[in-house]
């Protein structure tokens, strides 16, 4: 496991993930159960960065601990709602709520989670700092609406995938950044810096995830292949062949024009993204953000947490 080579950083997620699990626990068996099969599986990410942004501050506030985990349900919560919206049978490596409940049940527990995240981060932020969680929600919210209506549309554009992600990705890696921060006590401008790197980190984390949904390994991911394109999801390595690759460009448009693509047709997609260069532009914006990312921790005091933030984006 990643956090393995991080001891210290490894045992604050375990407590992390103790106040999840108690988070879990209500008086419907049922529903504790149910809420049960989700956790596990995910490497931890958004907790894990808003616990190592906390180590560039002053003092160690046990309130963090409770930010963490709040931040973690709440991705749990939109992780169980976008499986509805892409008719996901697969997460984690899992079977959904959806695949197994219906989306009905799986719409429920998304709101139920939502609301235990809510209940858990206003005890530990002050006001002003929940109107920066609600308002990371709603761009969440924008984002998911606006892919959703973009589907199978070859025409949508790097800057409105660029805000997309923005919006649906990179925020919430700023906001466990910046909270981290916060509650330590970190000055302005290390905060300022941490939620950069956040964000920054977490566009790049997408542009990956974008490219392993198209060759990553099923088993890995917990995703089929090429899902997003039977989804209709234009993503950036089929924007960039988009852009350098014509015949790709008019097989893509009757493709999707169909609004129904067979599983040959996406192996033929993949396919030409792979040969046209479309992995390899995508590496490349990757580095351009993950330089961005470094350049927002060099002024940062050179501490372990510092060489750690630089060892998770080796991962990428």
């Amino acid at each position: 496991m990643l956090w393995d080579n991080y001891p210290e950083i490894k045992r604050k997620l375990e407590k992390v993930e103790n106040i999840i699990e108690r988070n879990l626990k209500c008086r419907s068996k049922p529903l504790e159960e149910l809420l049960q099969t989700l956790s596990g599986g995910g490497k931890m990410l958004r907790p894990a960065f808003t616990v190592i942004s906390s180590h560039f501050g002053r003092q160690w506030n046990d309130k963090i601990y409770e930010a963490a985990a709040g931040i973690e349900i709440l991705h749990m919560a939109t992780l169980v709602h976008d499986d509805v919206i892409d008719e996901a049978g697969m997460r984690r490596g899992k079977p959904t709520v959806n695949s197994i409940y219906g989306d009905k049940m799986s719409v429920y527990v998304g709101d139920y989670l939502l609301s235990k995240a809510v209940l858990l981060l206003s005890g530990t932020l002050p006001e002003d700092r929940l109107e920066k969680i609600a308002g990371a929600l709603k761009s969440i919210c924008e984002a998911e609406i606006e892919q959703f209506f973009s589907r199978f549309n070859p025409d949508v554009s790097l800057v409105t995938y660029l805000k997309r992600i923005g919006r649906k990705t990179a925020a919430l890696f700023a906001f466990s950044c910046g909270e981290g921060a916060f509650l330590s006590g970190c000055g302005e401008n290390v905060q300022r810096n941490l939620v950069k790197f956040g964000f920054c980190f977490g566009m790049a984390f997408q542009m990956y995830d974008d490219i392993l949904n198209l060759v990553g390994d099923t088993g890995e991911t917990g995703k089929p292949k090429g899902n997003d394109i039977k989804e209709g999801i234009i993503t950036i390595p089929f924007i960039l062949t988009l852009r350098k690759n014509a015949e790709f460009a008019k097989l893509a448009r009757e493709l999707m024009s169909e609004k129904t693509i067979k599983d040959s047709d996406i192996r033929k997609l993949t396919d030409e993204i792979i040969s046209s260069g479309g992995i390899d532009d995508t590496r490349a914006w990757i580095d351009r953000y993950l330089q961005k990312a470094r350049t927002a921790l060099e002024p940062l005091p050179d501490i372990r947490e510092k060489e750690i933030f630089h060892d998770i984006m080796l991962t990428l």
